[in-house]
């Protein structure tokens, strides 16, 4: 998941593959209504599908590319220029990224926590 910083409101999702011998990409872009502050942004990673969330809600889906069945690992970073182009004046740098915490799960430890979560609030 990606954001530029020139538009705080735009939201990319993005699946990188080399499954066909060549670097390809499955992208969506969702628009938010604000941006600021903390937010949970989740991918539900199965071995047919990438599921995309925003606070919670599903914002894009797409199907999980061949080689990336496979142990990965995560990267968080801030990133200035490349694609999104030179900063806007009025956006400080050196800029801060802030992360209150980042969690990782499998499946099976995903799937028991749902669903003693939702077994604890059912009525």
């Amino acid at each position: 998941m990606e954001m530029y910083g020139q538009n705080p409101n735009s939201l990319l999702m993005t699946a990188h593959s080399n499954a066909t011998g060549v670097h390809t990409k499955v992208s969506s872009t969702v628009n938010t209504a604000d941006t600021d502050g903390f937010h949970t942004y989740g991918l539900l990673w199965t071995p047919d599908k990438l599921v995309w969330t925003y606070d919670g809600v599903q914002v894009a889906e797409a199907a999980t590319p061949a080689d990336m069945n496979k142990p990965m690992y995560m990267l968080v970073d801030l990133a200035i220029g490349g694609q999104a182009g030179a900063p806007p004046d009025h956006l400080a740098t050196p800029a801060q990224m802030k992360i209150d915490y980042i969690h990782a799960y499998t499946l099976d430890s995903w799937q028991q926590s749902h669903v003693s979560t939702t077994a604890e609030h059912t009525v």
